[in-house]
């Protein structure tokens, strides 16, 4: 059966493990929709395109894989941007698509039409277009980037006319994103020495360690070291609370107390 670039698109997100997307129906969103059913990506329908963005970025943090929300132009685009950028400050691999109106009319000011890339810039790692020809590509290079460490949302721009066209291209494999470059030796060295000339040492436990696979080195790490250790509220757990260790979390409930003075 021909495919459209809207069928080429979802392939190759089910292929990145994503299941799920988040959004709310609209005219331009439709075609998209279909294909999600017909390729096997369950749509899930949402009061707001802000709760889709919400839903999508614990969907990408809890699995590893990319959430996923769609979203119509202009308004439902810019309803997005709050789930979206809340997935930029928790580091959550993401994919936000906007379905746009026909690429002969981008630019002009009819419909609902603004630039969503100048909206989506500040709150994702990259805003891509989507263009006949360069669909794989596209959708390729976005997976990898949300992949990467560290990890984070990409957003893409769908026209109505690019997404019923008929695909000219095949499918490409899922990237793997680039992980994090090990820290040279001389660093270790220099950390070795910065603990054992400090006085009263301490360490703050972020997001980012959520996702170490050996999670056991961090409570290794600290107790060798016997360094006292706060938690942020996304880190909560990490190391147990009750720890003789443990400061506690700090963040809004211990604000005034972790601010130092500026005096």
């Amino acid at each position: 059966m021909p495919q459209n670039n809207a069928d080429l698109i979802v392939r190759m997100l089910k292929a990145a493990g994503i299941t799920h997307g988040f959004g709310i129906p609209s005219g331009n969103v439709l075609p998209f929709i279909e294909s999600m059913r017909k390729g096997g990506i369950a749509f899930v329908l949402v009061a707001h395109e802000g709760s889709a963005g919400f839903a999508a970025d614990v969907m990408g943090r809890l699995t590893g894989a990319p959430g996923f929300c769609i979203a119509t132009l202009g308004p439902g685009a810019t309803n997005l941007t709050t789930g979206v950028g809340d997935a930029y400050l928790d580091r959550s691999p993401l994919i936000a698509l906007t379905c746009n109106i026909n690429t002969d009319q981008i630019g002009r000011r009819i419909q609902m039409y603004i630039d969503h890339h100048a909206l989506f810039g500040p709150i994702t790692k990259a805003s891509y277009p989507l263009r006949k020809g360069r669909i794989a590509s596209t959708v390729e290079e976005a997976l990898r980037v949300a992949l990467s460490e560290p990890h984070g949302p990409v957003h893409l721009d769908l026209p109505e006319d690019v997404a019923l066209a008929p695909a000219a291209e095949e499918a490409l494999p899922v990237p793997a994103g680039r992980g994090c470059h090990p820290a040279p030796e001389a660093a270790f060295q220099k950390l070795a020495e910065l603990l054992a000339g400090a006085k009263r040492p301490a360490a703050v436990i972020g997001a980012s360690a959520m996702r170490m696979k050996r999670p056991g080195l961090l409570r290794a790490f600290v107790e060798r070291h016997q360094l006292p250790f706060a938690s942020t509220t996304m880190a909560k757990g990490m190391i147990d609370e009750d720890h003789p260790l443990s400061l506690g979390c700090i963040e809004r409930a211990r604000r005034q107390v972790s601010r130092t003075s500026p005096s």
